[in-house]
């Protein structure tokens, strides 16, 4: 993955999805489930790494962390968590996140 592929959090950044890409899929019988936008918002998490399908806490201190959630919730619902390498950083780059 290159480091263009991961937009990172910054304190000047903004959510940069659009309503446009909450459209949901439904089959015959089930729950209707949203798409994933082509842009997602990546928030780092430091201190533990979390697991599809695991139901965690989430602790949100960063004004930068808050404001991700706070434009990106509403629209989407969706949000994308990568662990960052070292705990102690403050605004972390793409280079200091693992891509897995």
């Amino acid at each position: 993955m290159s480091d263009g592929a991961i937009s990172t959090l910054q304190q000047s950044s903004s959510a940069p999805a659009k309503r446009a890409d909450m459209a949901t899929t439904s089959d015959a019988g089930s729950h209707a489930m949203p798409r994933i936008p082509e842009e997602l918002s990546i928030l780092p998490l430091r201190g533990f790494v979390m697991f599809p399908g695991s139901v965690l806490p989430l602790t949100i201190s960063r004004p930068a962390s808050i404001k991700l959630v706070d434009e990106t919730l509403p629209l989407t619902k969706i949000v994308g968590f990568l662990a960052q390498r070292e705990e102690e950083k403050e605004e972390p780059g793409p280079q200091d996140l693992y891509h897995v």
